[in-house]
């Protein structure tokens, strides 16, 4: 993994993170896209299957959403909803 680009490893991280196979983290991608959360950034570049290399970029307003969200996890392991352990990802000691 040390060997793999910046965007390969954000993409892994992502999967990991969600859970998701890779076709059905792109609809949810564009879902937020639509949604104005996170911008869709063109790198200029093809993939091995020919398809275009873009980055995604979270927006003003998507990181307003990150951090109520971030706020209500925190609440929820204060109260003992989750356990610290229940958000951690291996990947998070890179």
């Amino acid at each position: 993994m040390r060997s793999k680009e910046i965007h390969t490893k954000r993409l892994i991280r992502i999967e990991r993170a969600t859970g998701v196979d890779r076709k059905e983290l792109k609809k949810m991608l564009e879902s937020l896209v639509l949604a104005e959360l996170i911008d869709k950034i063109d790198s200029g570049e093809v993939g091995r299957g020919g398809h275009p290399l873009v980055h995604w970029e979270i927006t003003e307003a998507g990181k307003l959403w990150r951090s109520d969200i971030g706020r209500f996890i925190q609440l929820g392991q204060k109260m003992g909803e989750y356990p610290k352990a229940f958000f951690y990802l291996p990947s998070d000691e890179m």
